[in-house]
């Protein structure tokens, strides 16, 4: 008996050969720009790879300047002594080789940028979170692509959106939204433990709060540390969340301001709770500060992240101390105030609903309790509290958020006139001054139109920006989305 043995050859599987080249762009600055003299700008690309991404290469005028190699693709470009007009691309590379290259841009280095203004009047949005397109609204079912009812917004030095969807009773986390493209899925959750959910108080239900849950969130707030604060408005709290942009959907809160546990809710007129809290905002140094709607106080928290669970306010405007809630109209009383916003330099920004104007605190952490305002914007002084008759460039009727660039402009959003308005330099301008551009409506005067488009909003009751990519983000409640809208010139020295 033979036995014949055959040799069995292994079949090999010749590897995938990658052809698909990556894709770049430059998104900051866009094409025509100008940019000031003898400083530092950021040229910003995004690129995208089947297989990732392994650097991009930045040129000017045809010559190689730098590499990133991490997103968001960034370069420092030093404009000492390069007046005149330049062309910018950019190169990005796979791990194959493949190589892609960037449309280039023009833009124009000169000393007189300063007077180049930042906006147009009704300038249209360039993308939108929360539809498939500018043109789409309706839909207000939970999901990860989906805002049911979008109210406060915040945005990180990395290009974080953090973005109030109250409806659903959470807070939605947008990764690189400075370069998201139009109806893309959030990357994460806080409120709820998926994207479907809209139980509020997760984790307890019904009316027991919990350290994951909210009911009716407004307003949001990130410091520079990255850490978040959430005004749950409903269970009169803020919640911390330490380095918020790597937390787990669903994620407990690190630490609570309004009450000494995660479980108890509540009103009070006390140092240490809140009536109706509206807003939250944080300063350069880690203050944050509340407004205290229905106490028609701002409550001022020192290093706010280190912080006991329901520790005191180290500092209170609108009142001359912590047990007093009564309003008023003049420089140091405060009506019904639901928006904040701190600049660069620690100046506060109070949007009242009860007296229709913004008014500011000139390096607020060092005020003594219920100081007198310094400058007033939405009247022509500080005695004025009726309502306005008609929209204007120096009218504000409810100012629902607030946020301020690097270059301190300052942007307004009046969500009765369906707008946005902005102050270029707003620490510098006088009471009553014009807005000198306005976002969301054609012109100063047009308020009632609230359907979708690429130029027009409604209800917009959340405003942020991105000063180092020239970013604007518009809360668009009528319509369930966020738009976001390109700068023309620089928003940062």
């Amino acid at each position: 008996m033979s036995v014949v043995f055959s040799a069995c050859k292994d079949k090999v599987t010749e590897p995938e050969t990658d052809t698909e080249k990556p894709t770049v762009s430059i998104t900051f600055p866009v094409t025509g720009s100008a940019v000031k003299n003898d400083t530092t700008y950021t040229i910003i690309a995004n690129a995208n790879d089947n297989k990732g991404v392994s650097g991009v290469e930045f040129y000017i005028d045809s010559a190689k300047v730098g590499t990133d190699s991490t997103s968001p693709y960034q370069y420092l470009w030093n404009t000492t002594g390069r007046a005149g007009a330049h062309s910018i691309m950019a190169k990005a590379s796979d791990a194959a080789g493949n190589v892609a290259t960037s449309t280039a841009i023009t833009v124009k280095v000169g000393s007189d940028v300063n007077s180049a203004s930042p906006w147009d009047i009704g300038q249209s949005a360039e993308a939108v979170l929360g539809q498939s397109d500018l043109a789409s609204t309706g839909g207000r079912t939970a999901g990860q692509n989906t805002i049911n009812n979008p109210w406060g917004l915040t945005v990180d030095a990395n290009g974080t959106l953090f973005a109030v969807d109250q409806g659903a009773h959470r807070v939605l986390r947008f990764d690189n939204a400075t370069t998201k493209t139009n109806g893309a899925n959030a990357d994460g959750v806080l409120g709820q433990s998926n994207f479907t959910n809209t139980v509020w108080n997760y984790s307890a239900g019904g009316n027991t709060p919990s350290d994951k849950g909210f009911e009716t969130p407004v307003s949001v707030a990130v410091d520079g540390s990255g850490n978040l604060y959430v005004l749950d408005q409903a269970n009169a709290r803020v919640l911390r969340f330490n380095s918020a942009a790597s937390k787990a959907n669903g994620a407990s809160a690190d630490g609570v301001l309004g009450w000494p546990d995660f479980t108890t809710n509540g009103f009070g007129t006390t140092q240490s709770k809140f009536f109706t809290p509206q807003a939250v905002a944080v300063d350069p140094s880690g203050n944050l500060y509340v407004a205290d709607g229905s106490n028609h106080r701002v409550l001022r928290f020192n290093n706010a992240a280190t912080k006991a669970n329901g520790a005191n306010a180290d500092g209170v405007l609108g009142q001359v101390d912590f047990t007093s809630n009564t309003k008023g109209t003049s420089a140091n009383k405060i009506s019904n105030p639901i928006s904040l916003a701190v600049d660069k330099n620690g100046n506060l920004y109070v949007g009242e609903r009860g007296n229709c104007r913004v008014t500011i605190f000139l390096n607020a952490a060092s005020k003594a309790n219920g100081a007198a305002a310094d400058i007033v914007l939405g009247k022509a002084d500080f005695a004025d509290g009726a309502f306005p008759a008609s929209a204007s460039a120096s009218t504000i009727y409810y100012p629902y958020q607030l946020a301020v660039d690097q270059n301190l402009n300052l942007y307004v959003a009046d969500g009765a006139y369906n707008r946005v308005l902005v102050f270029y330099n707003a620490p510098s301008r006088k009471n009553g001054a014009s807005a000198d551009a306005v976002l969301g409506k054609k012109d100063f005067t047009s308020s009632s139109v609230t359907g979708p488009g690429s130029d027009n909003v409604g209800q917009p009751y959340g405003v942020a920006v991105h000063s180092i990519s020239g970013k604007l983000f518009i809360s668009d409640y009528s319509n369930e989305r966020v738009l976001r809208f390109q700068a023309k010139s620089n928003l940062h020295p």
